[in-house]
């Protein structure tokens, strides 16, 4: 199994989103010691809770300033792993910790100590958890997103399999395909209709069964959709949605077939063209 640590994890962030993480980071600090008012911070006048959260704010936007925009590009390389990314959040937290330890220090004329310096890094990292966390999800989400664009590949593409075995339900009648190949399926009372495209060329598959079930045959390649009782379609081949929500209807490309989306499938299914 591979450590999920060592994992590359070296996405250089741009500026524009250092900024915003640096703003958002700050303000969210500024708004939990405002509301919440923990460390005995309750116990002061309004206007100095203000003052005093504020400065915590900016304290904060300043270190994490120093680390995006000085040390981060200086560190961060090819090899760095989603190990070392936890690492550097921890001394990130560490070092706002710190800051903001010797800012009440200076703020309120107090002597330092060292186990209070200590309480101050550990409740950092504890009041950090959760905007990192976040931040870590939204940009593990960009890299998967970015490194499918590079590879030219559609999330849906990833969820086709190369061949598909369509029976409708009936063990005596089969057709083995690619469903890239389907354009679209449908119904007359026991029967399916396979409609498939192979260059220019159309062809027609007429097998036992039912549509429900030939459903569920096609439900790991995620193009298809149901629009209609009658109606299953392959949304690769659709060109555009036209008509109303009481007449609407699937064009497909190259053919122009036109496929009618009943009632009850309009809103998924223009939801599917969005």
């Amino acid at each position: 199994m591979i450590n999920p640590f060592r994992k590359p994890y070296g996405r250089i962030e741009t500026s524009n989103e250092k900024i915003f993480f640096v703003l958002i980071f700050g303000l969210f600090i500024f708004l939990f010691l405002f509301l919440f008012k923990p460390f005995g911070l309750a116990q002061l006048k309004t206007e100095t809770q203000l003052f005093v959260n504020l400065g915590f704010g900016l304290v904060t936007m300043f270190v994490l300033s120093i680390f995006k925009f000085i040390f981060e590009p200086l560190v961060i390389s090819d090899k760095w792993t989603f190990g070392k990314s936890i690492f550097w959040g921890l001394l990130i937290a560490s070092s706002i910790g710190a800051a903001n330890y010797f800012y009440v220090n200076i703020i309120f004329h107090q002597l330092f100590f060292f186990k209070y310096f200590l309480y101050a890094i550990w409740t950092a990292i504890l009041v950090g958890i959760l905007p990192v966390s976040i931040g870590y999800i939204i940009s593990f989400n960009r890299i998967y997103r970015t490194a499918l664009k590079k590879a030219s590949i559609s999330p849906d593409d990833i969820l086709w399999e190369n061949e598909v075995i369509i029976r409708g339900g009936n063990p005596k009648n089969e057709c083995k395909l690619n469903p890239k190949n389907i354009v679209y399926l449908c119904s007359n009372d026991n029967y399916i209709t396979v409609v498939t495209i192979k260059g220019d060329a159309i062809s027609k598959i007429h097998l036992r069964g039912t549509l429900r079930a030939a459903e569920d045959e096609l439900v790991k390649n995620t193009s298809f959709i149901r629009c209609h009782k009658c109606y299953i379609v392959n949304t690769a081949y659709a060109d555009h949605l036209s008509g109303n929500i009481q007449n609407l209807k699937i064009k497909l490309k190259p053919h122009g077939f036109e496929i009618p989306v009943s009632r009850s499938k309009a809103a998924e299914v223009s939801g599917k063209f969005r």
